[in-house]
């Protein structure tokens, strides 16, 4: 006899799918999932599950209580859950809602960044739109059983990095303080600024601006300016002809030693080996440079037998 699961009205599901070794250890995937019709009196509660749940909340609402917060999902918002943490969700009234259960080892630190990013894991229907086309695809490969592991995996992760970004559609004062910064730094590259000039620009305290600045683009703002810098000066080592010290002015290095130091710890190569990557003949410069070590050391083999 089937279990009638309280205030489940009706189900498409549970539908489920056992990943292998190769996918536990570098992939992405799903484990289970299902579409369900909710109304009174249906309520979870959870202390642990190792897996980690996404729920969009195709009409009604349903109520959460995660990390200490109690919320509503609305019609066209999704929920991401950390189900290896207490988790409290109810129906108080009738509502259909799209979920599955997945898993992944490189899961934790993305999801922590969303949470960071949007407190408890509820996100507007700004992020629903980007992500039910993908919520769809999953349950649907997961309901045939016609999608790879490979095919999953890009599935989550394409969804995961969806509800990481961030939109300027609906831009807080902090994220357009970071964008600004980000500009002036475009601006001001090629010129000594600092960290402190960069806040000041943005009207925040070095502190502040580097905490959120870390915060949003997941780096430092000074590893951001020698990110930038770096890739200015790979464009001019691969388009022009100028000499490594006036590459390394140009481009806002402080002396040509810091310059190759910082673009070797980046690159693992010099600016003069990356520089001949890019040339019509250098990918025979190596071989040349074998070649006639070779030939020196044939030299004084045939002086020897003389």
């Amino acid at each position: 006899m089937a279990i009638e699961e309280p205030g489940v009205l009706w189900r498409d599901g549970i539908y489920f799918y056992s990943a292998s070794s190769f996918a536990k250890q570098h992939l992405f995937y799903p484990m289970w999932g299902a579409t369900y019709k909710l109304a009174k009196p249906y309520r979870i509660r959870r202390d642990y599950m190792d897996a980690f749940m996404i729920q969009y909340v195709e009409s009604g609402t349903l109520d959460f209580k995660l990390r200490g917060e109690h919320f509503v999902a609305r019609e066209g918002e999704i929920v991401l859950l950390n189900c290896r943490e207490s988790n409290d969700y109810w129906s108080e009234g009738p509502s259909v809602v799209k979920w599955f259960h997945f898993n992944g080892r490189e899961v934790p630190p993305l999801l922590e960044h969303i949470y960071e990013t949007n407190g408890s894991g509820h996100l507007n229907a700004f992020y629903g739109r980007q992500a039910v086309g993908l919520v769809d695809d999953i349950l649907k490969g997961l309901k045939n059983g016609d999608c790879s592991e490979f095919q999953f995996s890009r599935l989550l992760y394409s969804l995961l990095c969806r509800l990481a970004e961030q939109t300027l559609k609906e831009e807080t004062p902090a994220e357009e303080a970071v964008r600004q910064s980000v500009a002036y730094m475009k601006q001001h590259f090629a010129e000594p600024i600092s960290v402190a000039d960069i806040a000041s620009a943005v009207n925040l305290s070095p502190f502040y601006f580097t905490r959120l600045f870390k915060r949003l683009m997941m780096m430092p703002p000074h590893v951001y300016l020698l990110n930038y810098r770096l890739d200015e000066a790979k464009k001019m080592l691969v388009y022009t002809s100028e000499k490594i010290d006036t590459i390394a002015t140009t481009t806002g290095f402080t002396s040509s030693s810091y310059f190759v130091r910082a673009f070797r710890r980046e690159m693992n190569m010099t600016p003069k080996t990356f520089r001949h990557y890019f040339s019509a003949t250098g990918k025979y410069h190596f071989l040349d440079k074998f070649r006639a070590k070779e030939s020196h050391v044939q030299d004084k083999i045939d002086k020897s037998d003389t």
